[in-house]
């Protein structure tokens, strides 16, 4: 049991726990969203964006731990977009501060449009759901995630102005969904091992509070994303739900669980099997369609539109 284990032992596996579902989020933050191989990317590259990205999972882990954010119960799809967009403006707004870039579109997008809907909404919280589900409703579903991605991955034969070849992007695609099964399998394995604690993830808060500071200092305005990251904290903290009298103080359960049993990981290969043959067909067409416009049009107003709803609801709730 994790109370028998040495503090040592417990943020080791606090630490692996972190690294696997950062696996899991720069596949679908970064991997699905670049769509192919980019000239430079290596192991070691995708290794050094899982060690920046963990910062932002550490905290995101600490706080959902902390402030009782939980993946079942009514209403359950709130507070995970909460978290959502923690990670989505740590990522966007604090590692790297295109949130900036085109204001006030980038506000949204990608932090909340792509991040916070994607990684964590779909990513990490609805897709185990899914594999939950009996055979057939969690197949449509699973379909649904890959014709979404292989409909944003033609849109770079808009964007760019080439085309990726449709065997080389299926490749991509098996070995990138691979990727983020087994980070996810990582995940569920050591999640309830050792709870993210204040001391363990001190190193991530500072790390991340120098690294705002430093933006801040460079570029005053980068500042807006630090802004966000408390806004969303106030979100998360001000709506966090009563804590029954019998209940242990460490009882709160990590948010994001997984699928029983584990052979339904086996499902996640209708992503590639499904994002292929849409990707293929939207790029057979004699000229590019921009396929990401949909994407921001239904997205970015939409995430934002949710993350008040979830935070009023939250709060009602």
């Amino acid at each position: 049991m994790a109370c028998a284990r040495s503090p040592l032992t417990r943020l080791a596996l606090s630490y692996a726990a972190t690294v696997c579902l950062s696996v899991a989020a720069v596949v679908v933050s970064e991997s699905w969203f670049w769509a192919k191989l980019r000239p430079g990317d290596s192991v070691l590259g995708f290794a050094s964006t899982v060690v920046a990205y963990a910062l932002a999972v550490q905290v995101v882990r600490f706080v959902a731990h902390r402030w009782r954010v939980s993946a079942t119960g009514s209403g359950a799809w709130r507070r995970i977009l909460l978290i959502g967009a923690l990670y989505g403006w740590l990522v966007e707004g604090v590692i790297v501060t295109t949130v900036i870039d085109d204001l006030p579109f980038t506000i949204s997008w990608t932090g909340l449009a792509w991040h916070a809907l994607l990684t964590v909404l779909v990513g990490w919280w609805w897709v185990p759901r899914t594999l939950d589900r009996p055979l057939r409703g969690s197949l449509w579903r699973l379909g649904a995630v890959g014709a979404s991605i292989g409909t944003w991955a033609a849109f770079w034969r808009f964007e760019e102005g080439a085309a990726i070849a449709i065997g080389e992007y299926a490749a991509f695609m098996a070995v990138t969904t691979f990727v983020y099964a087994a980070g996810l399998a990582g995940w569920w394995a050591l999640r309830g091992r050792a709870h993210p604690g204040l001391p363990g993830s001190m190193t991530a808060i500072v790390l991340l509070a120098a690294l705002a500071v430093f933006n801040g200092i460079s570029h005053p305005l980068s500042l807006v994303g630090p802004a966000l990251v408390v806004l969303v904290l106030v979100a998360i903290i001000t709506t966090r739900p009563p804590r029954s009298e019998s209940e242990p103080m460490d009882a709160a359960p990590e948010p994001l669980a997984g699928p029983t049993p584990w052979r339904a990981l086996g499902r996640l290969a209708v992503i590639p099997l499904v994002a292929t043959p849409v990707f293929a067909l939207i790029t057979s067409a004699p000229d590019a369609i921009p396929t990401g416009w949909a994407f921001y049009a239904v997205t970015v107003p939409l995430s934002t539109v949710l993350f008040a709803v979830a935070w009023a609801g939250s709060r009602r709730r």
